[in-house]
């Protein structure tokens, strides 16, 4: 198991050493790789508490729709200057 194997399976949810070595397989052994586990894993808290802090937080997931009939619609196009209600149009020009 490499350090790359592991920051894969914190990216996709796994939040503990104990899923993490679940999702990647490790079998017990002398241990030694644990200490460095423990260390991967806060590296990885510590970034996303960072991330979450600078932008507000984790975005919200949006509902994409299933079969995306049409593009939206284009905006009605504006004129400008707009007439206040009561007053003359040509009077403004």
């Amino acid at each position: 198991m490499t350090e790359d194997d592991v920051r894969g399976c914190l990216a996709a949810g796994c939040g503990s050493a104990k899923e993490v070595k679940a999702a990647c397989g490790m079998q017990p052994g002398c241990g030694s790789c644990t200490k460095r586990l423990y260390g991967l894993i806060s590296e990885h808290r510590t970034a996303s508490e960072l991330v979450d802090a600078l932008t507000g937080g984790p975005l919200p997931l949006e509902v994409v729709p299933a079969d995306p009939a049409a593009p939206p619609a284009p905006a009605a196009p504006q004129t400008w200057p707009q007439p206040i209600a009561g007053e003359d149009a040509t009077a403004a020009a």
